[in-house]
């Protein structure tokens, strides 16, 4: 029974993850400027606040769910959160994604499944790698470069700059889980509390420019994959949990980081959003919006 509430609660976390992921990209689309303007117009919409109380509510069923399962039962769960935003996407705006789209949106839930297994399982902790703020610098200094590499090739290279800033993000957001899993194990240190809290902020500015640039696909894929990661590699290298290193772990993690990769390339060019996504989006809008446009 415990293990089917887990499920159950780590389910409904990708649902309202995905839901948000979908109204966050509605939000963006039709924006094109960057930085502190675009936060600034974004928190007078009130579909984008919408979009982030889906993210708390996401966050908080996955506490829940890893308070009833173990970490490699609801984690990869949270895969279903793609697929998930392809069916409400769908619903939102009246079509249907095309097989390509299908197609990646299957190789990213069966790779991440097998990326993930080479997590490590539970076992006895041993000494960190590296300390905390010398993690939580990497972690900072790599965000930035990726973004500010996003900014440098958005023009010349449109389809990398929003993978750099969704892999940006979920290096925030992993590091966000490994604060977080930080404080359970006691340290509850304001700095290190803050630390994170920022990091979530950056990890949230950064999602907005993926999607504005990228669409929903190729930056939720990202997403999805780099953030359990990034958050096992500031457990290994921070809390000291060991890394499982067996050859068939590491061949199966290498098969499902190939199979994501593929999934990714799939999505990117088309992004899941149709050409036609401004106009599905006036007419959700309503007439308000069209005589606003007139």
């Amino acid at each position: 029974m415990q293990i089917l509430l887990a499920v159950a609660l780590a389910l409904a976390s990708a649902v309202c993850y995905s839901a948000s992921a979908v109204l966050q990209h509605r939000e963006v689309a039709d924006h094109q400027s960057g930085g502190l303007h675009l936060v600034a117009r974004l928190v007078r919409r009130r579909g984008w606040w919408t979009a982030i109380a889906a993210s708390c509510v996401g966050a908080l069923l996955h506490l829940a769910a890893l308070g009833s399962g173990a970490l490699l039962l609801v984690q990869p769960l949270g895969v279903t959160a793609l697929v998930f935003a392809l069916v409400i996407h769908a619903r939102m705006t009246r079509t249907t994604p095309d097989r390509p789209t299908l197609l990646g949106a299957a190789c990213i839930v069966f790779g991440l499944p097998a990326a993930l297994s080479a997590i490590p399982r539970h076992s006895a902790s041993v000494s960190p790698v590296l300390g905390y703020w010398v993690v939580a610098a990497a972690v900072a200094a790599l965000a930035v470069v990726l973004a500010t590499g996003a900014i440098t090739i958005r023009h010349r290279l449109p389809r990398a700059a929003p993978v750099l800033y969704a892999v940006a993000a979920a290096l925030c957001f992993g590091f966000t889980s490994g604060t977080a899993k930080a404080v359970w194990l006691g340290h509850t240190a304001p700095t290190v509390i803050g630390a994170g809290l920022l990091a979530a902020a950056a990890g949230v500015v950064l999602t907005q420019h993926a999607y504005r640039d990228g669409g929903l696909g190729a930056p939720l894929a990202t997403l999805t994959l780099v953030d359990p990661l990034a958050a096992g590699m500031v457990a290994v290298l921070a809390l000291g949990e060991p890394i499982s290193t067996t050859p068939l772990h590491l061949v199966i993690g290498l098969a499902g980081v190939l199979a994501t990769a593929v999934g990714v390339v799939l999505l990117s060019p088309r992004s899941v959003i149709a050409p036609h996504a401004t106009a599905a989006r006036a007419a959700l809008a309503g007439p308000e919006a069209a005589r606003s446009a007139a």
